[in-house]
């Protein structure tokens, strides 16, 4: 063999060890993050064998073996989408979370559906910190730990909350009233002084959305990543915002968002930032201690959440269902015109057979039928607004009064200011999706009929 030969052979091995012992270009540490968001309740794989907490966190404990300079964090919103986590008061994906390993999450607005005094049991449930600087009781009191501070690698990596400053529009204010969702610019601001000194590095947990964390980018000095929620995109890399990186990881765990990064202990420098996405499939076995507490924690569940109730040949997509659940509110109304909100149509139904925790899978919320009243001008500016689906109804006219049809939870964040003679009624919309869709064998468009 060649001297050339040897030499590459000697730097080929020289990299692989510098791999493998978490060093990396001129002598700095190798850090890794890892980071879901928006896991919306979806402790179990899909049915396609996507996702699922028990392979993450396979993955998570793959990665930690290659680096033990690795932390695995949160973006927010993990505590509603499935029956698993309605029926438990999302209170079983954090015991998941714990078992998987996570060391950090942030809170999300969804964390706040059931009420300020359940998002606090979130926080005596989970063995890491729910963290965010922006929430503060009415006396000013901090509501969670701020942020977190992470010995690793040689560095201090600090972590700092940030919520959705919008939460109160997006819950309903009555369960919430003693809190406060602040601005989060000038909060950062206040905790990154608080924290001189403490930490060599800081970031941020954000579950305010991409277009505000972008906004927030070029607004910070001295945070170099942005890791974020409540959008639900993919990024794959890093999306730069000036000389910061933001990520999010799409939804539901099908994605493990990783970040790696080195650290110059003599220069105190970060740096060689690179962002990827791992997608959680089939392929990637389950671990055993977290499969464990899953089969513990769904013990508590209804037993009839896998009984079919209809079939589809085809899967049936968000924008469908919404007009189906409209034409639903309308006919058990007996209304003019039944209104579900886009946001409220959760996912879409897929090709086969259809069970009970499909659909609530579609409608993860309690949320309770109503009537009212509104005037036709009233209902134009709301079907205006675009982000409502609306059922088939008589040509609205703007001097006249129509019944509507929805959810208690839409009239009670005013979503439907000027509704008059409203009724609020004991069932369940999910309940009665379940009905017709038994009643049809499937997703049909009953109201031909």
């Amino acid at each position: 063999m060649s001297k050339k030969s040897l030499r590459c052979l000697s730097l080929l091995f020289s990299l692989t060890l510098a791999l493998f012992s978490g060093c990396g270009p001129g002598n700095g540490q190798k850090i890794t993050i890892l980071f879901t968001n928006d896991l919306s309740g979806h402790i179990l794989t899909d049915r396609s064998g996507r996702g699922g907490l028990s392979r993450i966190a396979t993955e998570v404990k793959k990665i930690r073996a290659q680096n033990s300079n690795t932390v695995l964090i949160d973006a927010g919103d993990a505590s509603v989408g499935t029956a698993f986590t309605t029926e438990t008061s999302g209170e079983a994906i954090f015991k998941v979370m714990n078992a998987a390993g996570y060391q950090a999450s942030v809170y999300g607005n969804h964390e706040f559906d059931l009420g300020e005094e359940q998002a606090k049991k979130y926080q005596e449930i989970t063995k890491f910190p729910i963290l965010s600087c922006n929430i503060q009781h009415k006396d000013g009191k901090p509501f969670a730990a701020e942020y977190a501070i992470f010995e690793i690698g040689g560095m201090r990596l600090g972590i700092i909350g940030v919520s959705n400053p919008k939460t109160t529009n997006l819950v309903d204010q009555t369960k919430i009233p003693g809190l406060k969702f602040l601005a989060p610019e000038s909060e950062i601001r206040r905790v990154q002084n608080e924290l001189a000194g403490k930490t060599d590095m800081v970031i941020i947990l954000s579950h305010q959305g991409i277009g505000e964390d972008i906004s927030l980018a070029y607004h910070l000095n001295g945070v170099p990543l942005i890791i974020g929620g409540h959008s639900e995109v993919k990024i794959s890399g890093l999306k730069k915002a000036g000389r910061v990186g933001i990520a999010q990881a799409g939804d539901n765990g099908r994605y493990l968002g990783r970040i790696d990064f080195y650290w110059d202990p003599v220069e105190q420098t970060a740096f060689g930032f690179r962002g990827r996405l791992i997608a959680i499939k089939k392929r990637i076995t389950e671990d055993s201690v977290v499969k464990t507490v899953i089969d513990q924690e769904a013990q508590t569940l209804p037993k009839d959440l896998d009984q079919e109730i209809g079939k589809t040949w085809f899967s049936v997509s968000k924008p469908y269902l919404g007009y189906w659940m409209a034409e639903l509110l309308k006919k058990d109304a007996a209304a003019d015109f039944g209104i579900i909100n886009s946001g409220g149509v959760r996912s879409e139904v897929y090709r086969g057979r259809i069970t009970k925790g499909d659909i609530y899978e579609v409608m993860p919320f309690n949320d309770r039928l109503a009537s009212f009243e509104l005037t036709g001008k009233e209902l134009m500016r709301i079907k205006g607004l675009g982000y409502f689906y609306f059922s088939r109804g008589p040509k609205i006219l703007a001097g006249r009064t129509y019944k509507v049809a929805s959810i208690d939870f839409l009239l009670r964040i005013n979503d439907f200011p000027g509704a008059r003679n409203q009724k609020f009624f004991d069932a369940l919309l999910r309940d009665k999706m379940i009905e017709q869709i038994e009643q049809d064998h499937g997703i049909t468009r009953f109201w031909d009929k």
